[in-house]
């Protein structure tokens, strides 16, 4: 799984502030950032906010000792380049071919091979002024992605086009534009489940396994920016990816096992990693004072009596299922495997007993006592017979798992 290069460059409109939010994504995402600021955005944010966020240096004179091929050499250092937010006159000068700053001096020398997007922001009269209208078709025609802008309430009170769209969707723009340049061949389809099924027993109780979705979430998000398609099959209150993969909520054993089979069985997934938590048993029947109801009831249990009974049923494993369901005999099948204080001789032979029936490729095991305040596990990858890879995070695991799926059979 890569790390890619932003070249960030950061022009003098109030929504300036709004670009610090969007490299932290960046940053925590995995990418290396770099900033360029106009003099006129320094008045509305300091550059030690940019260069605590990313680490790095942040550029804005093209005299800097020392620096004096920064225009040449940050072209060569960045996969993708983002000017966010772009005013008017910034916009204006790039397709006028205007280079007085080290900003512009850049787009001279860009590298058209490499994406190169803009995110303007001002004044809605500003923004449809021939002027900049006419800038923003000829930058396009260069090859330029200029990026929508929202409607709605500007810094100066007005009402209408100019306000920069949401970072998050920018960020989606980014994710999208370095996805375009991965191989076809290297794209996969790939169905993720999360979170913890849910057994009613009532209208208002459940029976339920624990599974924040965290993990999940981080593994689409990181698949997706490496260029593959996401189904994203999800439970109630689980952490969901802000990317933009096709999402599909479940609640049941039974809704998420269905679910499951229809897509699998109608369209050509290449992978599937089965990360939710699946209840074991299901409720089925309600004892109360010597009198049987069938489960689910369809209102709400009284509370008046002492004790009660239910019966549970086993659930058949919805791994052992998923290759037959698929209409692609090859798919690659990676399940989890959650313990609670084993040993690591316990969680292999655990792992063992679910890879002997053939039913998965892989088996990602972790422990319920390797978790720590920080959200950190020590996730095992084990195919038949044999351990593969130690990850102490998400992150790491996601690149793991990309390694396995991208294997040829």
């Amino acid at each position: 799984m890569s790390s890619y290069n932003i070249l960030l460059k950061v022009t003098g409109s109030i929504a300036a502030y709004k670009s610090a939010y969007l490299t932290s994504k960046l940053v925590q995402n995995g990418f290396d950032v770099k900033v360029v600021m106009s003099d006129s955005a320094l008045k509305f944010v300091g550059a030690a906010t940019f260069e605590g966020l990313t680490g790095n240096q942040v550029y804005t004179d093209s005299f800097q000792n020392g620096e004096m091929m920064n225009h040449i050499n940050l072209v060569k250092w960045a996969d993708i380049t983002l000017v966010c937010p772009a005013t008017g006159n910034t916009i204006n000068k790039l397709a006028g071919g205007i280079s007085d700053t080290l900003l512009t001096s850049l787009f001279l020398v860009h590298d058209w091979k490499k994406p190169y997007l803009i995110a303007p922001a001002m004044n809605t009269n500003m923004y449809n002024h021939p002027a900049t209208q006419e800038s923003m078709q000829k930058l396009k025609s260069w090859g330029v992605t200029i990026l929508k802008t929202d409607e709605g309430r500007l810094a100066c009170g007005d009402i209408g086009e100019g306000k920069l769209l949401d970072p998050d969707e920018i960020y989606n723009s980014i994710i999208a534009k370095l996805n375009e340049r991965k191989a076809p061949s290297q794209k996969k389809k790939i169905i993720i489940t999360s979170g913890g099924t849910r057994e009613k027993i009532d209208d208002v109780r459940f029976f339920t396994n624990l599974s924040t979705g965290r993990t999940a979430s981080t593994i689409a998000e990181n698949l997706f920016r490496e260029g593959h398609e996401i189904i994203f099959l999800y439970a109630a209150d689980s952490l969901v990816p802000g990317c933009l993969c096709i999402k599909e909520s479940y609640v049941s054993f039974d809704d998420l096992n269905n679910k499951l089979k229809n897509w699998l069985s109608e369209t050509g997934v290449d992978a599937i990693i089965h990360l939710a938590a699946v209840s074991d048993y299901s409720p089925k029947l309600l004892t109360v004072e010597n009198k049987s109801y069938d489960l689910p009831l369809n209102q709400k249990l009284n509370s008046n009596s002492e004790t009660i009974s239910i019966k549970m049923e086993k659930n058949f494993k919805i791994l052992e299922k998923l290759k037959h369901y698929s209409i692609n005999k090859n798919i690659k099948v990676i399940g989890f495997k959650l313990t609670s204080n084993v040993s690591d001789e316990e969680k292999f032979s655990a792992v063992n007993k679910i890879l002997a029936t053939n039913s998965a490729d892989y088996i990602v095991a972790n422990d319920l006592s390797d978790r720590n305040k920080n959200h950190q596990k020590n996730f095992k990858i084990y195919s038949k017979e044999k351990y593969m890879a130690d990850c102490s995070t998400s992150a790491e695991l996601s690149i793991e798992l990309e390694k396995l799926i991208l294997e040829s059979k």
